[in-house]
């Protein structure tokens, strides 16, 4: 779950930063679509962890704020490259976190969110081609 808040807090404000700095306009598009898609993420893992006394990170962490602080510094083409080389690289980390997460999961919500979650990020990568 804290790997996930993680991913969602990170990439919310890497597609805020998309909307206004990329050259492309399908990703400035996507990352419209992400922050909407990425913040119901975060409602319903918030819900699901609330029920079990958990508290998710409010912010991204120091190590992911130096990747945003550096993003947001980047401009047209040489943001468009940034960013989809980010998003490939989370997606590829991510994908056995989520799985491992459905596999070994005993609670549905968490299982569906995770699976939807995999759909997202599946949608996101078949924009970017």
């Amino acid at each position: 779950m804290q790997k996930l808040n993680e991913m969602d807090l990170t990439r919310i404000a890497l597609a805020k930063i998309a909307q206004t700095n990329a050259a492309r306009s399908d990703i400035a598009t996507l990352g419209a679509t992400m922050v909407k898609d990425l913040t119901g993420n975060q409602d319903k893992l918030a819900k699901l962890v609330s029920a079990h006394a958990i508290t998710l990170a409010p912010k991204p962490s120091a190590a992911n704020q130096k990747i945003i602080d550096r993003m947001q510094h980047l401009h047209g083409a040489s943001f468009d490259r940034a960013y989809i080389r980010y998003l490939w690289r989370d997606d590829a980390r991510m994908k056995p976190i989520l799985e491992s997460g459905i596999a070994g999961s005993k609670n549905a919500d968490l299982t569906k969110l995770a699976t939807d979650t995999q759909t997202l990020l599946a949608a996101y990568e078949a924009q970017l081609k």
